[in-house]
């Protein structure tokens, strides 16, 4: 165990305490712990380059962590009416056909390298400013829709960039 996967760790961790709170009400809690997870996630990243400590096990616990954490702000904030029900289903949605394209090319016998692109960085960012926002301005009541539609976007472009490189991955093995 080194300090960046004990970041990732911890931002699973408080992912519990971050659905208590936001299913609670609680928004201002909510927004201090999931910008707690925020600020863990660019660190696990910054310590893992860092410190020469990249392992095949952050490899995989990064962006778990990153999932678990968005889908669960996702879903608790959905469920409370303060993000488009639309929205959190393509979050949850590209999440799902992410981890069973690489469960497919894992069983298959193929590798395939979890790392992220461009475009899956940009997406988590804008995913977690949307969450951000929506915690911020929850008590205005009047949110503006341009970080739904921006998300979205950014959600559907990196999920079909997604199946787009595991396709070729598996097409790649059906021709040799």
């Amino acid at each position: 165990m080194n300090l960046p996967n004990g970041l990732s760790l911890f931002r699973l961790f408080v992912t519990a305490f971050f659905i208590l709170v936001a299913a609670y009400g609680r928004y201002r809690l909510a927004l201090a712990l999931f910008l707690l997870q925020a600020v863990s996630d660019l660190l696990d990243g910054f310590f893992a380059r860092r410190m020469g400590a990249k392992t095949m096990l952050g490899a995989y616990l990064d962006p778990l962590a990153d999932k678990v954490m968005l889908a669960s702000a996702y879903i608790v904030l959905s469920l409370r009416g303060l993000i488009p029900t639309l929205l959190c289903a393509v979050v949850i949605v590209r999440d799902i056909v992410i981890s069973a394209g690489f469960l497919i090319i894992f069983k298959r016998g193929l590798k395939m390298s979890p790392a992220p692109s461009f475009i899956s960085k940009t997406t988590t960012v804008f995913q977690m400013v949307t969450i951000v926002y929506v915690l911020l301005w929850s008590a205005q009541g009047s949110l503006k829709p341009f970080f739904f539609y921006a998300t979205a976007v950014l959600t559907l472009a990196s999920g079909l960039q997604y199946v787009y490189m595991g396709g070729a991955v598996l097409f790649r093995k059906e021709a040799v």
